[in-house]
């Protein structure tokens, strides 16, 4: 690896912008050297905040240039296959966004693409999802070092009320088919890729799925649209660690507080979304009490730093892999077929 590594952005959209691109920027020996999104417009209003040198409106722009090495996708999940392939094959080191790919199908084709890149020397991770990020790899330390005990019960809330009026627009969050595929589950498949390290992956899966309002408009004050997704959906896996997991989606309800709650045998822990703050007692104690997260578990937002890390040969595995999102996939497509077919899906 050179000593400077030249990056190229794919899509810069909101998360590009507040997250990926400064923390590139940040680091020494590494230039974000072009961008490209889907106008130039939109591209160069991008490499004007930030200093990039080129704006594209062609991704394989950016995949035919001999002196990028490594290339960020930001775009949404049904052009990640197609980008991620084209990449790998022209030699570009690849960091992609979550959700990998609408399908099982595009994820694994994906990862079997990025294992036999590996001969090659080139290398790919999966960015991890943002909440909860910060606190997760204390909890994972609670669990695996006895705090809890054996596993027994882990429950997700994601719970919000973006959807709680029947007048907000479908252009509001991800309500896309064509971008995001039939499975695409909210914050239901981020909760799971939150989880997994302390659950194992999940076993066999029944989801519940509810709309409220199945009509929205297409934009503000436009014309009704279909809704493509649910504004409810609970799900219960058995999973390979032995817990029973409940991941609740709900973006139609107010004054709610997402959270994670796991119980032990010997103890629970509560992981609240507010200020990352982490409840904990064992048995023997009389409440829940806050944990601090310690130094050493401390779990900053550095993934930008980790990809440069993993090219230069400092770490030898990534923290999420497209291994992980090929899970990921599997899962909502179960969660999908549960419920709207009903009945237990097995993923084992």
């Amino acid at each position: 690896m050179a000593d400077k590594i030249r990056i190229g952005i794919i899509g810069a959209g909101g998360y590009s912008k507040s997250r990926h691109i400064p923390g590139f920027q940040k680091l020494p020996d590494v230039e974000v050297v072009a961008v490209a999104n889907r106008s130039v417009a939109s591209a160069k209003a991008v490499t004007d905040q930030f200093g990039i040198p080129e704006a594209l409106d062609d991704w394989r722009r950016i995949i035919e240039r001999k002196d990028i090495d490594a290339v960020l996708i930001g775009t949404p999940p049904n052009v990640h296959r197609e980008i991620t392939l084209a990449a790998l094959a022209a030699g570009k080191h690849v960091l992609c966004q979550t959700r990998i790919a609408p399908t099982p199908e595009d994820a694994l084709a994906m990862h079997d693409a990025a294992e036999a890149a590996k001969d090659r020397g080139i290398l790919t991770m999966l960015i991890p999802p943002g909440p909860f990020y910060k606190g997760r790899r204390f909890v994972q330390h609670l669990v695996e070092s006895g705090y809890t005990g054996k596993l027994r019960q882990v429950m997700a809330f994601n719970l919000s009320a973006s959807f709680a009026d029947a007048e907000t627009p479908l252009t509001v969050g991800r309500n896309d088919l064509e971008l995001y595929g039939p499975y695409h589950g909210s914050s239901i498949g981020l909760a799971y890729d939150t989880m997994m390290p302390w659950t194992g992956p999940a076993t066999r899966v029944i989801a519940h799925r509810s709309t409220w309002t199945p009509e929205r408009p297409k934009t503000e004050g436009g014309p009704l649209a279909k809704a493509p997704y649910p504004e409810e959906t609970s799900v219960i896996s058995e999973t390979a660690g032995g817990a029973v997991v409940m991941n609740v989606m709900n973006s139609a309800i107010r004054f709610a507080e997402s959270r994670y709650e796991l119980y032990g045998e010997d103890g629970s822990v509560v992981y609240q979304s507010r200020g990352d703050t982490i409840l904990g007692a064992r048995k023997g104690d009389e409440k829940l009490q806050p944990l601090p997260i310690p130094p050493e578990h401390d779990n900053p937002w550095l993934i930008e730093q980790e990809f440069i890390s993993l090219l230069r040969g400092e770490v030898t595995e990534p923290s999420f892999s497209f291994w992980d999102g090929v899970l990921n996939a599997r899962y909502l497509e179960a969660v999908y077929r549960s419920g709207a077919e009903g009945g237990w899906v097995d993923l084992s």
